[in-house]
């Protein structure tokens, strides 16, 4: 239901109830009735902006695409398909969702010029973009959350705001911009071009056979062909949905991985089956629309699952980002993902509680201390409880100031409300659970949520103002474009835990460069920040702790430093990292009789802000 209200600012605004929720536009209504007065209040948990109009009312739908180079795809695809007199016409009005280049590029190569050809089918993908005879703004397009628009096409495309974002999505598609007014109507910009069922063009191969010429997949043919399962995806009698790794992304696999998996050729099935969903052929936009329902796994063939979830426009598959999108065949349909994914190994501990398993490991020998301190032990030990708790190890905890962390033990209340946002109460949440949470926020039992996102090192710009960057081909950290020291290997020193500052000074920094950045700020890579050194100057740190040069490494990626007195090591980090808050995620699954226990590398501390 939406009801329209109109504020003092003479705006227009939506009031939508749907699923017991009201949202005001995209903000969501925390609390209601607060009477005044002189009225009443209700609080929202986002501030409302008035839209904004792009003024574009002296061109035609047809001449603002013309004109945008962003969309020169969608141009062309009118033209091919003869429509760019329909979007001209000046006496007609129409509300149209614009793919931008990005979104038609997420499309097999392949499939989009198959597509061009079938005039039939691009023209249905086409209109489905394009309503008719209306010019919905986005605030009516907020009144339609829940609700679906009739196309051109005929088809139906559902209009949902997503309340974790604030996001209006159109079939699976995010509203990037929106409100580009034209003379014959409206256009809002969108980051995925919209399918729906609509039958893409594709070719007499299976997926198979559609795998086996394409170069970038000759590992993965291999791997099946070794198993058996080419014969399993050859069955046109089936249809699949295939995430596929490239080669890239097996060289990536760990060297000792690779060598047990092809010793075992069960477990290599599991693997391989993990990739893979039977019975639906799934295109992107409706990979999409999975991410973003509450319904976000899906049983791959080896009866384990996925999740798919999204961080802004890039869709993941557990934490494996698919690069490329509707690689088509005969039995359904390829996604190109740029990492293999791995099924979730399990930890079982499940003769021991949470309690049990921390005392046990001398790995978190302050985490122990730090919950007897606040007499929170037996909490933990409470078998007839589940808890899903992230455990900061003990360099978690030396990554605070000795004298804050000394002062942090002694304040039972501040430490209890800092430990327990790290516990989440009556439920286990695994891997696959958080990899679905992406980009939303869980309650803990502190009162206080936490970030649940996945964050991807290999996304970073790497331009002449970064000073640090992620080495792909390494899995590390190194020197920036804007570096001196580009491509050379970042560490850490051991002796600057529980320092607020760097304990490298004087000969110590002839031998181990400290990073500097004149601007006391480091960006482009999430975790990156600042520290000040003993002389005044800005070191670059990494999750708190000070990055530094080895004065031996002689050129770029070389790794010399690494172990360099027990007390010098690199940054490792993976492609893709799960994060809780700003603290990265490095096992989980540990599973113990009351819950489920996962390690992180940082300790959550935004209570105490």
């Amino acid at each position: 239901m939406a009801k329209q209200i109109i504020t003092l600012y003479h705006a227009v605004q939506k009031l939508i109830t749907k699923d017991q929720h009201a949202l005001v536009n995209t903000a969501t209504v925390t609390m209601t009735d607060i009477q005044t007065d002189n009225g009443i209040i209700h609080v929202i948990d986002a501030v409302l902006m008035p839209p904004e109009f792009v003024d574009a009312s002296d061109s035609t739908i047809a001449e603002v695409a013309a004109g945008d180079d962003q969309f020169s795809t969608l141009v062309a695809a009118l033209t091919e398909a003869d429509l760019v007199s329909t979007l001209d016409d000046p006496d007609a009005t129409f509300t149209v969702f614009a793919p931008t280049n990005d979104a038609f590029d997420m499309i097999d190569e392949g499939t989009l010029a198959a597509l061009l050809e079938d005039t039939e089918a691009l023209s249905s993908v086409l209109l489905q973009h394009v309503v008719a005879d209306v010019e919905a703004d986005s605030v009516t397009a907020f009144s339609l959350n829940g609700t679906s628009l009739e196309t051109v096409s005929g088809a139906s495309i559902p209009i949902l705001i997503n309340e974790e974002t604030d996001s209006l999505t159109v079939g699976g598609a995010n509203v990037v911009v929106s409100n580009i007014q034209a003379s014959n109507g409206i256009i809002h910009v969108i980051d995925t071009v919209i399918v729906g069922d609509v039958e893409l063009p594709t070719p007499p191969m299976s997926i198979v056979d559609v795998a086996a010429g394409n170069e970038n997949f000759s590992t993965l043919v291999e791997l099946l062909q070794s198993t058996g399962l080419d014969t399993t995806l050859a069955d046109t009698s089936t249809e699949f949905t295939v995430f596929a790794p490239s080669n890239a992304a097996f060289d990536a696999v760990d060297d000792a991985t690779l060598d047990a998996l092809a010793q075992d050729a069960d477990a290599l099935t599991e693997v391989l089956t993990y990739h893979v969903v039977q019975g639906a052929t799934v295109l992107q936009d409706g990979a999409v629309q999975i991410a973003q329902s509450s319904e976000n796994k899906v049983e791959t063939v080896n009866g384990s699952d996925v999740a798919l979830s999204l961080s802004g426009s890039d869709l993941y598959v557990n934490s494996s980002l698919v690069s490329q999108t509707d690689i088509m065949a005969d039995n359904g349909v390829i996604h190109v993902v740029d990492q293999v994914i791995l099924p979730i190994e399990v930890t079982d501990a499940s003769s021991q509680t949470i309690a049990d398993i921390a005392a046990g490991n001398d790995d978190f020998s302050t985490l122990v201390a730090a919950l007897s301190a606040a007499d929170l032990v037996d909490t933990l030990d409470d078998e007839t409880a589940t808890f899903t708790v992230f455990a900061p190890t003990n360099t978690a905890f030396d990554k605070i100031e000795d004298t804050a962390l000394s002062g942090l033990l002694a304040d039972t209340d501040a430490l209890s409300q800092v430990l327990l946002q790290h516990v989440i109460a009556d439920a286990e949440v695994g891997a696959v659970d958080a990899f679905a949470a992406n980009g939303t926020a869980v309650d803990t039992v502190s009162g206080e949520d936490v970030a649940v996102d996945i964050i991807n090192f290999t996304q970073g710009e790497n331009t002449q103002d970064d000073e640090v960057a992620y080495d792909v081909a390494n899995g590390r950290l190194v020197g920036g474009a804007g570096s001196d020291n580009a491509g050379f290997t970042l560490y850490t020193f051991d002796n600057d835990l529980g320092s607020a500052t760097s304990n490298c000074n004087d000969a110590c920094a002839d031998t181990w460069m400290p990073l500097l950045v004149t601007d006391a700020n480091a960006s482009g890579t999430p975790g990156l920040s600042s520290v000040e050194r003993n002389d005044g100057s800005m070191q670059a740190t990494f999750q708190g702790r000070p990055l530094y040069f080895f004065a031996n490494d002689s050129a770029a990626g070389e790794n010399s430093g690494d172990g360099v007195n027990d007390v010098w090591s690199n940054v490792t980090l993976p492609q893709t990292a799960l994060v809780v808050e700003s603290a990265i995620v490095t096992t989980t699954d540990i599973k113990a009789s009351n819950g489920t226990l996962h390690i992180i590398e940082s300790v959550i501390t935004e209570t105490l802000n």
